[in-house]
């Protein structure tokens, strides 16, 4: 068994290129990108546009890079956002609440995140537990979600990009034709979870310590870009890749 399928992931190797051989026509782009310009690979496929996941530590950019593509027409499936509406549904919440009791709302009655952060990252044994409970009661509905965004995709866009904090612990790793991962050293995220979260450097590593090692993270990922210096570098990178990935393949010529 290779690594990639040892960790419950799909190889993106063979994946990618059978979805990208289902291109039949290259057409002017008609309509505006979900997310950014209007993109000159837009194209309509007789399959859905390939997926590709975005995988990092806690604070690496992730959306941040995602965020700097300017060249191509991508859905943006953001598994954060979701998970937050997650937790505003009536039912959601009720089960929290029943579960962690009435010290993880807010004075409007709403899901205090920080307060069940703290009863859910970590490695001891109650958080472990504490966590597993979470999971149990948030993670079909985001699934479901995702499913649902990946069902609705347009066929004219280049590529629809996932992006999860969780996205290989929660099992999303074979929705995905492709896994790239941000690497950034601790340094950088902790300075950019300090500055955007407020978190302390304990509370970062608390967090990664309810996720995957990030060697086994790039382990997982076929490419890897580096953001150890500017955003714009990293995006570049990015955006590199998936030129790379999203050419039309070039026809053979026919032996005589």
């Amino acid at each position: 068994m290779d690594a990639a399928r040892s960790n419950g992931i799909d190889s993106p190797a063979i994946l990618l290129p059978i979805r990208l051989r289902a291109v039949t026509a290259i057409v002017p782009a008609s309509t505006p990108s979900i997310t950014s310009a209007i993109s000159p690979l837009s194209r309509v496929r007789s399959a859905p546009p390939p997926v590709i996941g975005i995988v990092g530590g806690v604070g690496s950019g992730k959306s941040s890079v995602v965020t700097g593509l300017k060249d191509f027409s991508l859905q943006v499936i953001d598994a954060d956002r979701i998970g937050h509406q997650q937790l505003r549904l009536p039912a959601v919440r009720a089960a929290l609440v029943a579960h962690f009791g009435p010290q993880i709302l807010d004075p409007d009655g709403e899901i205090h995140r920080p307060a069940l952060a703290a009863l859910v990252f970590g490695d001891t044994p109650p958080q472990q537990a504490a966590r597993n409970t979470l999971n149990q009661i948030v993670r079909p509905g985001i699934r479901s979600e995702i499913l649902h965004q990946l069902q609705n995709t347009p066929l004219h866009i280049d590529a629809v990009i996932l992006d999860a904090a969780l996205l290989l612990e929660s099992g999303l790793g074979p929705l995905c034709d492709l896994l790239i991962f941000i690497d950034t050293p601790e340094d950088l995220r902790f300075q950019r979870a300090t500055s955007s979260r407020g978190w302390s450097l304990e509370e970062l590593r608390q967090r990664e310590l309810s996720q995957w090692p990030l060697d086994q993270k790039r382990a997982a990922c076929s490419h890897s870009i580096d953001n150890s210096g500017s955003l714009a570098s990293a995006t570049m990178q990015l955006q590199q890749i998936l030129q790379q990935v999203l050419s039309p393949p070039v026809p053979s010529a026919s032996a005589e």
